[in-house]
């Protein structure tokens, strides 16, 4: 199935005066799907939430005075996207709207972690799970990179990628795309498992300079290759490969960017050297 169709059998199933939990690997690819959903409305009949850190109240606000007013075609699409990061507050205020949305009205939330919404907004939501379709030319490493970032594909596909030196690694700062992402991925992959063969004092050192980094996106991509590296190290015992995947975890899925970053790498890297320390 291509997505093309999995984008049409989603479509066929929204109605209006309803709401929806859309359930996706990640949010490039409900991008994907949602795109070819929306310009096929008019575009001020669609309001699109995609929140830096939290939807609060404030966002529910937004959402409650644009379905106030009917559409100017046949109906208004509101699109929530990292729906789990909905505070307590604003789900509290949204549950009304949610349980009876405007005949004209169609409600998607959109997450990835479909069991950290709360009972009472995941009850008023009709559930649609997206599946993912993977290349099978792939190899399993570029497949979970594109199970968690959709936008890798093309550029996995075409090896369109730079392998960076440590010292370029540890400079780049801006991650804002995701052709710099992929590359800092790569790069980070390789450097780590060269580390990982290395004598204790010098995988050591690098930590120390890796640990610098204040940057929240940066960390997070060390913790989503930390959990595959660690995922596939078959000399951990699975208490310490829970444990440490629990800790990538809690990053990836943090709403706010509150870590002692020298502490956090610290904890992650030597992770990943197990029984070698």
């Amino acid at each position: 199935m291509t997505i093309e169709k999995i984008r049409n059998k989603i479509s066929r199933q929204l109605e209006s005066g309803k709401s929806f939990g859309l359930v996706v690997p990640n949010k490039a690819y409900a991008k994907a799907l949602i795109k070819g959903i929306i310009e096929t409305s008019d575009i001020q009949d669609a309001l699109v939430i995609e929140p830096d850190t939290n939807i609060g109240i404030d966002e529910i606000r937004t959402v409650v005075e644009f379905l106030d007013f009917s559409p100017k075609g046949e109906t208004k699409k509101v699109i929530l996207y990292d729906a789990d990061k909905m505070t307590q507050e604003a789900a509290n205020a949204f549950l009304k709207t949610l349980e009876e949305p405007p005949s004209y009205a169609i409600i998607i939330l959109v997450t990835s972690r479909w069991f950290s919404l709360l009972p009472t907004i995941r009850s008023r939501l009709q559930k649609l799970h997206a599946q993912l379709l993977i290349d099978p030319d792939l190899d399993e490493f570029e497949r979970y990179l594109v199970y968690w970032n959709y936008d890798f594909l093309e550029n996995l596909k075409g090896k369109n990628y730079s392998i960076l030196s440590e010292e370029e690694l540890l400079e780049t700062d801006e991650i804002n795309e995701s052709s710099v992402e992929l590359d800092v991925i790569m790069s980070l992959k390789q450097i780590l498992e060269q580390y990982l063969s290395k004598d204790l004092s010098a995988y050591v050192r690098f930590i120390s300079q890796l640990s610098k980094k204040s940057n929240i996106k940066f960390l997070r991509l060390v913790a989503k290759i930390v959990a595959w590296l660690i995922y596939k190290d078959t000399t951990l015992s699975e208490n310490e490969k829970i444990k440490y995947l629990r800790i990538c975890d809690d990053i990836l899925k943090s709403k706010i960017a509150n870590f002692n970053y020298q502490l956090t790498y610290y904890t992650l890297l030597l992770g990943l050297r197990g029984d070698n320390l």
